[in-house]
């Protein structure tokens, strides 16, 4: 039977998709020291059938021990649409796509915590957060017209896609900007360069075609959108910062080290790097007379400026 104390562990796993014990003793049970109950409330809900874990196990990089993972299950859903009286819990996803990514979607799910405690501390409003197995317009009541962040952008002369890893838009004043996010784990067999020969093409190819705005984030009030990749370490940053520096639409994309990154500095302090300065900037700076700016680089600013554009940034 669902308690007052389950009703977090739903909510959470409703927002973030995917967590372990340690992530929903963390948001949920904070006072909890030793973790009993975190364990006694998930062994309900998992026998429950509100609940589902994922057999596969992946390593916590904390203790390096194996830990389950733990989603929601269709009934989870069902009580949540219920409860809240909410009918879009009913098409959060229920299953994992691709088990082999575990560790990937644990790590997203520390970025969508950690870019909220970050908005908690802050002005800046976050209106929408979408993980990639996500809709984002859940109310559609026609599943065919349903959209997610994955896009196939061209089929000829060469297939080009994007698939963001997640998407989320920030208001400043009543200025919306849009940001994909791209969480690198450094893998062996993906080279910085493989990385931004993946991946420059579809995000030049979405900005082309004007989808953030068509399609995604039919609210923002800005033509450019800021891709974020976050990578494990400064090295990493530096080496994908250069391997993105010569590909088409390099100024969408802003670069930091997860090392750097703290609730306090994630939005305003000078932590995010573009393809060309080493000068640090804040993903998102707030103009004291009038509107926020996101800031592009020096050259884009420039450029914006004789155009007479509004300033958007990563």
């Amino acid at each position: 039977m669902i308690t007052t104390r389950d009703i977090p562990v739903l909510v959470a796993l409703g927002n973030l998709f995917l967590m372990n014990r340690r992530m929903i003793q963390q948001e949920c049970y904070p006072s909890d020291q030793d973790g009993r109950l975190s364990r006694r409330r998930l062994s309900s809900l998992l026998r429950d059938g509100y609940i589902n874990k994922q057999r596969m196990l992946v390593v916590n990089p904390r203790d390096e021990t194996p830990a389950p993972v733990y989603h929601l299950a269709p009934k989870g859903c069902q009580f949540l649409a219920e409860h809240f009286e909410d009918d879009r819990y009913l098409v959060k996803p229920t299953s994992i796509a691709q088990p082999m990514h575990l560790y990937h979607y644990l790590a997203v799910a520390n970025t969508h915590i950690l870019v909220d405690q970050a908005i908690a501390q802050s002005d800046v409003k976050l209106i929408t957060w979408c993980n990639e197995q996500e809709f984002l317009n859940p109310e559609n009541p026609n599943p065919k017209q349903r959209v997610r962040l994955y896009c196939e952008l061209k089929t000829k002369p060469k297939k080009i896609i994007c698939a963001p890893d997640s998407g989320f838009l920030l208001d400043v004043n009543g200025h919306r900007g849009v940001f994909y996010l791209e969480q690198d784990r450094d893998r062996d067999n993906y080279s910085h360069k493989r990385i931004a020969a993946l991946k420059s093409p579809g995000y030049a190819e979405l900005h082309q075609q004007q989808l953030h705005r068509k399609k995604h984030f039919p609210t923002t009030t800005l033509k450019r959108f800021t891709v974020v990749m976050i990578a494990p370490s400064e090295k990493r940053r530096d080496a994908l910062r250069r391997a993105f520096d010569k590909k088409t639409g390099a100024d969408f994309w802003r670069f930091a080290s997860l090392t750097d990154l703290t609730p306090k500095s994630l939005l305003h302090e000078p932590v995010w790097y573009d393809t060309k300065s080493d000068e640090p900037q804040p993903l998102v700076k707030t103009s004291a007379s009038t509107a926020p700016i996101i800031a592009p680089s020096e050259s884009t600013q420039k450029k914006e400026q004789e155009n007479h554009a509004l300033a958007l940034s990563k």
